[in-house]
């Protein structure tokens, strides 16, 4: 879903959640517990703790129990993935071929309106961890998720944002399609817990146009782009020639 450009990094998210439940939609049931969690809607297999690493798995897990029907305690819920993105910025350095280019114009469509336009790279860390109860359940989850990112294809991936009539598709790139989970430890018992980091290398693009009552391009485009040059005149004084561009084409004289 493409969602406007309001300077938030939800179009990042919501990437990822896409690229999640792609992986959801491919999974093995090689255990009973996999078997019933592909059964679930994955709004409710893969959920977001906001705002919380993985570092707070606890209080992760407990506010997942608060926000779901069923006893405390139960572990019907089992298996379940959480995610949680980093609230920290980093940007893409030099050895990732990382630029934060200066503003420049430019069209979205052949064509079309011309607008500003600039972009940042940033590596956005984020967290995915899996609950079961056993851990074949969760080595299951682990790998197959292991491997998913381990194809081509998936190493690579998109976020949508909105600017006015356009979808601006932006790429996304995992810095590597090497997974490595590790056990969490919490004071949960008959819990087992297994979490990984993974580092998107991220292109943010940021468009401007002209501001209500500035002079645009006159187009109906939403929005309409910057002015556009209407003639070029150039004098060559020592040749005596002067020519006149416009879109209609050249014409030729001499100097007034």
């Amino acid at each position: 879903m493409a969602q406007e450009l309001n300077g938030s990094f939800d179009q990042l998210a919501a990437a990822w959640g896409q690229y999640m439940n792609r992986w959801f939609n491919e999974l093995y049931a090689n255990t009973k517990a996999v078997e019933l969690y592909r059964a679930k809607p994955f709004s409710q297999a893969v959920m977001w703790a906001p705002s919380r690493m993985i570092d707070a798995a606890e209080d992760m897990l407990a506010a997942y129990r608060k926000n779901v029907n069923g006893p405390d305690g139960a572990n019907s819920m089992f298996p379940m993935v959480l995610m949680a993105v980093d609230t920290n910025y980093l940007g893409t350095g030099a050895d990732f071929g990382g630029d934060h280019i200066s503003r420049r114009l430019l069209q979205i469509e052949e064509g079309g309106s011309w607008y500003g336009y600039q972009h940042s790279m940033l590596d956005q860390r984020l967290q995915v961890v899996v609950f079961a109860s056993e851990g074949a359940s969760a080595k299951s989850l682990c790998a197959q998720l292991s491997a998913f990112i381990k194809r081509p294809s998936n190493r690579y991936l998109s976020a949508t944002y909105k600017f006015g009539q356009y979808s601006i598709p932006a790429p996304i790139t995992l810095e590597t399609n090497r997974i490595d989970w590790m056990e969490v430890k919490t004071s949960f018992k008959n819990m087992k817990i297994l979490a990984a980091d993974f580092i998107l290398k991220c292109t943010m693009p940021h468009l401007d146009a002209p501001g209500e009552g500035d002079p645009n391009d006159g187009s109906t485009n939403n929005p309409p782009g910057y002015p556009l040059v209407q003639e070029i005149e150039i004098n060559d004084n020592a040749a005596q020639v002067r020519s006149t561009g416009t879109e209609s084409g050249v014409t030729w004289g001499k100097p007034e």
